[in-house]
């Protein structure tokens, strides 16, 4: 019986000798650790400035001047919908505007009641 625990004990230790340390990651690494130990390379999300939103509506319509009105912060329906980016009047008649979400450069025609529909 002595025989037998001594040999596995022998076997797990050397199992244990042989899996690669540098494989082993631990609960309080960081994701950045993680992510240099196993060469995975992150990419960052850029999201839409001011600037670059009125400049895609350009590139959409540039038969129509845009007037900035403001954010999702100055619009409850955005707000309610979990919407983030930017809002544009367009200089013609009506209310109608043009809201560009700043997370995936999708343009939308806007009414600040609530109406929502993609554009392009």
């Amino acid at each position: 019986m002595k025989k037998a625990i001594i040999t596995l004990s022998l076997i797990c230790v050397g199992l244990l000798g042989t899996i690669n340390v540098g494989d082993i990651v631990f609960a309080q690494d960081t994701i950045e650790n993680i992510d240099k130990i196993n060469n995975i390379e992150v990419q960052e999300i850029n999201k839409l400035n001011k600037e670059e939103a009125e400049k895609l509506l350009l590139e959409y319509n540039s038969n129509v001047t845009y007037i900035y009105q403001g954010t999702e912060e100055d619009f409850t329906a955005l707000k309610e919908q979990g919407l983030k980016g930017y809002v544009f009047l367009m200089d013609i008649d009506g209310d109608l505007g043009m809201f560009v979400n700043e997370d995936d450069s999708k343009i939308y025609y806007f009414h600040p009641s609530g109406y929502l529909k993609l554009a392009q």
